[in-house]
């Protein structure tokens, strides 16, 4: 499957940035001694860019970033073990199409080294909205043969599938901790991190230095 194929399964914009939020809070509650530039899960409400954004880091070369404006949305992956990575291609470039019809907005972000390797923007999925409703995609065309070409599923798979339980598999898994669904949920569902939230989701973890992080990334108020 593609972004293509993937853009009726993403949730609203709106709800789109609640569970950006709520994915960095989970992160932070659930590996709190971690190093801030260690995270899996980030939301920076005041990127230097000017932008709110979201990322994905899972350690291993595949990342994402979502942008938000007050009324835009920015969103891109980048798997770099699928077909459509740049480096597949000679010079070294974005896959034809990809960004075809992206919002003017968030071009300077494609020239922002951060998002860069070789000077070229690291990207195999994009998706954006404009209007706060409808998502879309550029014209890209996949290599033939290749089901998954971009990577797209497996990068945004806890957006694509929002429920409680996914993110607990997702942390049995990574984080080695099995937390209370119920708890997950209220995170999900904006509802302040507070003593009994977080004894539901990491028992071990301090609530002060969870609260501390918590205010020092603006994230105190989901």
């Amino acid at each position: 499957m593609t972004m293509a194929d993937l853009l009726e399964r993403l949730p609203t914009p709106v709800r789109l940035r609640e569970l950006s939020v709520a994915l960095a809070i989970l992160d932070v509650a659930m590996s709190p001694d971690d190093d801030p530039d260690d995270r899996y899960f980030r939301f920076e409400p005041r990127d230097p860019s000017g932008v709110a954004l979201a990322s994905m880091d899972n350690g291993s070369g595949d990342r994402y970033f979502i942008a938000f404006t007050k009324n835009a949305v920015f969103g891109w992956g980048f798997a770099h073990e699928y077909p459509m990575n740049p480096f597949t291609r000679t010079p070294v470039a974005v896959w034809p199409g990809l960004l075809d019809g992206m919002p003017a907005q968030f071009e300077p972000l494609t020239r922002d080294a951060r998002f860069q390797l070789a000077d070229t923007f690291m990207a195999t999925a994009a998706f954006w909205s404009e209007d706060g409703h409808r998502w879309h995609t550029g014209s890209a065309i996949p290599p033939e043969g290749e089901p998954d070409p971009d990577g797209a599923e497996e990068l945004f798979e806890l957006i694509l599938d929002d429920r409680p339980q996914a993110f607990a598999r997702f942390a049995q898994d990574y984080f080695e901790v099995s937390p209370d669904e119920a708890a997950v949920n209220a995170v999900y569902r904006s509802k302040p991190l507070d003593l009994a939230i977080l004894a539901g989701l990491n028992p071990d973890a301090e609530y002060e230095n969870v609260r501390a992080q918590l205010d020092a990334l603006g994230l105190s108020a989901p």
